[in-house]
């Protein structure tokens, strides 16, 4: 639980350091442009920590297995015979990585897109 703290505060802070670079390289520095910059740069990790959320979860997993038996199988009578011969056996799929940068991904966008809804608000 502390390395995904520390994981997440690392990458709060390399994120709102890409947004002071981003601000300052554009030339107009106000805090408006800062928040927003921040924003739309808390969305990838966001974005990319709810899929890799999703994926851990097994979501997929179901869809993949169902196309490698498709796959597997062209004629119905391949498919009968290969269902009675795999009756006794459990075939199930296999279960999704798990990568150790979901969470950090994932809190870390949350959490700089929200202070950045609540700074914007704030701003007003």
């Amino acid at each position: 639980m502390k390395r995904i703290a520390v994981r997440t505060g690392w990458m709060v802070a390399a994120m709102l350091a890409a947004s002071a670079l981003i601000v300052f390289w554009q030339g107009a520095w106000t805090a408006v442009a800062f928040i927003n910059t921040a924003f739309l740069l808390s969305l990838v990790p966001l974005s990319a920590g709810g899929l890799l959320f999703v994926y851990e979860r097994g979501f997929f997993s179901g869809f993949a297995y169902g196309f490698r038996r498709l796959r597997k199988s062209a004629t119905k009578a391949e498919r009968y015979m290969e269902e009675m011969a795999e009756e006794s056996e459990a075939d199930e799929p296999p279960g999704p990585a798990r990568f150790a940068i979901t969470y950090p991904l994932l809190f870390a966008g949350l959490l700089l897109f929200l202070a950045m809804i609540a700074a914007g608000y704030a701003l007003q």
